[in-house]
C-alpha cells in the first residue's frame, strides 16, 4: 500500500482523484473571506436536491489500539462508507493512518469524491495529531476555511517559544449553493470531550461564538458535539437560540432505540433515547 500522505506531499486543502493521472491532485479554492456572495453558485458547487449526510467520530487509535480493535474497526468503517456512498461525509478524529487507508480505496477514487483535508490529520510535527475531513461526492465547495475552534491559553502558562507543539482544535467551514442564488455553510466540528479541562465552558463558548458570528442565515453544524440532554449549560444555550437553530437529530431520528457495537467489550449494546 502506498503511503499517500507522503507520496502526495500533502498540504492542507481540497483534493480530488484525477482519473487521467491516477492520483490525488489539489484543487484551487478560495477562502470564505474572499467569497463574493453576488457571484452565483455553479452546478458543481451546489448540494444535490436530496443529500445523504454521514457524520462519524471514527475514534483515533493512539491509545489502546489493540483493545479497541483499530485495524478491524477502520476496515469496518470503510466498508460501511463504501456500501452507502454518501453525498456528504464529515469525519472526526482522523489520523494519518486512516487517511492513508481512505485515499487508497478504489471505491473512493472511482466515485468522484472531493475531500477537504485538515493539516492535523497528517501533521507529524505534533504528537498524536488528529483532525477532521469533509468529503463530497460529485460536488465541491465554492469556498471554505479551516479555523480555530476556540482561543485557549496554554495549560502551563508557557510562552509560544518555550512550549511544545500541541493539538489546536479546528473546524472546517465550507460554503455550497442551495441554488444558484442561495448558499449554505456546512461546519464540521469536534467539540471538547468531558476529559478536557473546563470542557463545559469550552463547549458553551464555542457554541455561543458560532451562533453569534455565522455570517449567513443558512448553516448547518455537523460533527461530534460531546454533550447530551444531561449537559444543562449547553442545553440552555440551545434553548436560548431555539427560534434560530434546530436540533435535526431530534427532528429526523425519531427512534426509540439506537444500537452500536462496543469494540472494547465485544458486545452489542442498546441506547434508549
Amino acid at each position: 500500500m502506498i503511503d499517500d500522505s507522503q507520496s502526495l506531499n500533502l498540504v492542507q486543502g481540497l483534493y480530488y482523484f484525477d482519473q487521467s493521472l491516477q492520483k490525488w491532485s489539489e484543487c484551487p479554492h478560495i477562502p470564505l473571506t474572499s467569497d463574493d456572495p453576488i457571484i452565483p453558485s455553479s452546478s458543481e458547487t451546489c448540494l444535490p436536491e436530496r443529500c445523504h449526510f454521514v457524520t462519524w467520530n471514527i475514534l483515533f487509535d493512539y491509545y489502546q489500539s489493540t483493545l479497541i480493535h483499530s485495524q478491524q474497526r477502520y476496515q469496518g468503517i470503510l466498508n460501511t462508507l463504501k456500501s452507502v456512498l454518501p453525498d456528504m461525509i464529515c469525519l472526526q478524529e482522523v489520523t494519518k493512518t486512516f487517511l492513508n487507508l481512505l485515499l487508497n480505496q478504489l471505491w473512493f477514487q472511482q466515485n468522484n469524491y472531493y475531500i477537504i483535508i485538515m493539516k492535523s490529520t497528517f501533521n507529524t510535527d505534533v504528537e498524536k495529531s488528529y483532525g477532521q475531513l469533509m468529503i463530497m461526492k460529485n460536488f465541491r465547495p465554492r469556498s471554505f476555511s479551516i479555523c480555530p475552534l476556540d482561543l485557549e491559553e496554554d495549560d502551563n502558562g508557557k510562552s509560544a517559544t518555550t512550549r511544545k507543539p500541541k493539538i489546536i482544535k479546528e473546524l472546517i467551514i465550507a460554503r455550497f449553493g442551495l441554488s444558484a442564488e442561495v448558499t449554505i455553510d456546512l461546519v464540521n466540528l469536534h467539540l471538547h470531550s468531558d476529559l478536557a479541562r473546563n470542557s463545559t465552558e469550552k463547549r458553551s463558548q464555542t457554541l455561543n461564538n458560532l451562533f453569534q458570528t455565522m455570517k449567513t442565515h443558512n448553516y448547518m453544524l455537523i460533527g461530534d458535539f460531546n454533550f447530551g440532554d444531561a449537559h444543562s449549560k449547553e442545553q440552555n444555550i440551545l434553548s436560548t437560540y431555539e427560534n434560530d437553530i434546530h436540533d435535526l437529530w431530534k427532528q429526523v431520528y425519531c427512534l426509540d432505540q439506537v444500537r452500536y457495537f462496543d469494540f472494547i467489550h465485544k458486545r452489542s449494546l442498546t441506547l434508549c433515547i
